[in-house]
């Protein structure tokens, strides 16, 4: 099983695969895009998008990057996009809490939520840039002023801007205050606080454009190649740790 799902007036989404560090596998994408499809067709009054305590997701999964072609890394890559932009633009609320280390397309799952809340011990890393892959970078760029977490270094919580908007303790109050809110106000209130669908479309196009340049495999690769010779050696009980001790190759 790659997720957990409690349904109630809110669901509660948990990422489930520890022994990847909730890692985006191609199943694990697909089982999120089924959840989104549920919870369209139910409308519940929020989604809460959870990780490990330890790493909340270590981005997009390159095991067996040696069976992958250009063209399958490619296809996945959209269907991650697509994802991000059925969070930014869903018909409820969401919300993702952060414990440990958000990197890359984990890191852009938080980014997509109209909430995002992150402990002390929460670090977000998006080292897109590195290989060329354009994966939520606008919507990256819109919450924190500009581009200063593209690159790849691990930013703490109280250092990401508008990245993150509040602590995980403040979850069921956000939650009931927006039970509060009068239901036919809610599609007003959240599409005012978000981008139009316009700006889904050219974040989409964006990505496709980047995921063109032949040599996709060959660039994931070297970043890897890149990442395993120049990282430095976590310390006990590092967010950083989390993710090396689950999986063997970084991730996107």
């Amino acid at each position: 099983m790659s997720l957990l799902l409690d349904r109630g007036p809110a669901w509660t989404v948990t990422l489930d695969r520890p022994e990847r560090a909730n890692a985006l596998s191609a199943d694990l994408v697909e089982r999120l895009h089924e959840v989104l499809d549920d919870a369209e067709r139910v409308r519940p009054l929020a989604l809460v998008l959870r990780g490990g305590p330890r790493c909340f997701c270590a981005g997009f999964d390159l095991g067996g990057l040696d069976r992958e072609t250009d063209g399958s890394l490619a296809f996945r890559f959209l269907r991650v996009g697509m994802l991000l932009e059925r969070l930014a633009m869903a018909p409820y609320l969401t919300v993702a809490v952060v414990e440990g280390a958000a990197v890359g397309a984990g890191a852009d799952l938080v980014a997509a939520c109209d909430h995002r809340l992150a402990g002390p011990g929460a670090t977000f890393r998006f080292p897109g840039a590195g290989f060329g892959v354009v994966l939520g970078t606008s919507r990256l760029a819109a919450l924190t002023g500009g581009p200063g977490l593209v690159g790849g270094r691990p930013v703490l919580a109280g250092s990401a801007g508008g990245l993150v908007t509040g602590h995980p303790a403040a979850l069921a109050d956000l939650l009931e205050g927006w039970s509060l809110t009068d239901p036919t106000a809610r599609s007003a209130l959240l599409a005012a606080a978000r981008g139009t669908g316009q700006q889904q479309d050219h974040a989409l196009a964006a990505l496709a454009r980047s995921l063109a340049v032949p040599g996709l495999r060959d660039r994931l690769a070297a970043h890897a190649s890149r990442w395993t010779a120049v990282r430095a050696v976590p310390t006990q009980g590092s967010t950083d740790r989390a993710i090396t001790d689950h999986t063997t190759e970084e991730n996107a």
